[in-house]
């Protein structure tokens, strides 16, 4: 059976910090909070008792005092917030420092430019034909295009049979091994219609004008409008390991996978070179 409900699991680097204490004390209960978060605030605590008394701040006026306490005490309240993804605020620092300079925000992607910004966001060193991805930290990568079978309109006996099937998937996969799913919106896919087209093309005997005008008309609402015009939802996967053999090993489990049964994966391929390139530019492109 399925699990009914999901949460996002405890983290495998979760230390003594991020265990919570429920704070209680003559009738007044608190949330828990994380260890992490209540030494934060006591370090801060002491931090503003030393400034406000032994720095040249408790030299000024009693109201400038107090507006340097009312607006530590803030930033502290602000930084010492706990995320959903259990980080503190404060973590975020130096990240946003980074962030804050125009040159960390802009990053030129012209012929002529200095690769190095955008070779810092990708990561990856080279593709090879057959579209095995070498990032930057050693590491290897393999994309697929993938389709599954989940829908809205599933009844209840399909709909746990497909958790099961993807629960029982995911207890397969090595944890040397990262999967990273790319959802993204394109233009419908037409080449097998447009080779269509072109097998009727060369079978047609008859030099009839009307007739190639037509397959003329039904290639340019092809190309034009279907192809270029009207998107639709693709799910791409990138299976990304610490070496060759698990990126081996990880591929001949997901064959594994679709080859026995449609109910996680209904169809895949994997991609080479050139594909893997169109995959990353919807991401890294602009419009």
């Amino acid at each position: 059976m399925p699990k009914q409900v999901y949460k996002i699991p405890s983290s495998l680097n979760r230390s003594f910090l991020d265990h919570e204490l429920a704070l209680s004390g003559g009738g007044f209960q608190m949330k828990p909070m994380p260890v992490k978060v209540i030494l934060f605030w006591v370090a801060s605590t002491l931090a503003l008792f030393w400034v406000s008394t032994s720095t040249f701040v408790a030299a000024a006026d009693w109201w400038l005092i107090a507006l340097v306490v009312v607006i530590w005490l803030i930033t502290t309240a602000f930084l010492g917030q706990y995320s959903k993804t259990k980080e503190m605020k404060f973590m975020s620092v130096p990240a946003l420092l980074a962030y804050l300079p125009q040159a960390a925000r802009r990053v030129l992607t012209r012929r002529s430019s200095n690769p190095s910004g955008f070779y810092q966001i990708v990561g990856i060193n080279s593709i090879d034909d057959n579209g095995l991805i070498k990032y930057a930290d050693g590491t290897f990568g393999q994309g697929y295009l993938v389709v599954g079978s989940a829908s809205v309109l599933l009844f209840d006996d399909d709909r746990k049979r497909i958790l099961d099937r993807v629960d029982h998937f995911w207890r397969k996969v090595e944890p040397t091994c990262e999967y990273i799913i790319m959802t993204t919106k394109e233009p419908q896919r037409v080449y097998r219609q447009i080779a269509n087209l072109e097998r009727r093309n060369v079978a047609l005997t008859t030099p009839d004008p009307d007739l190639r005008e037509l397959l003329d008309e039904q290639y340019d609402i092809l190309t034009s409008h279907v192809g270029s015009s009207f998107k639709s939802i693709h799910q791409y996967l990138i299976i990304k390991a610490d070496n060759l053999e698990s990126l081996r090993r990880a591929h001949t489990v997901l064959q594994a996978e679709a080859e026995s049964s449609s109910l996680m994966i209904k169809n895949w391929s994997m991609l080479n070179a050139a594909e893997v390139t169109d995959m990353l530019a919807v991401v890294y492109r602009g419009k």
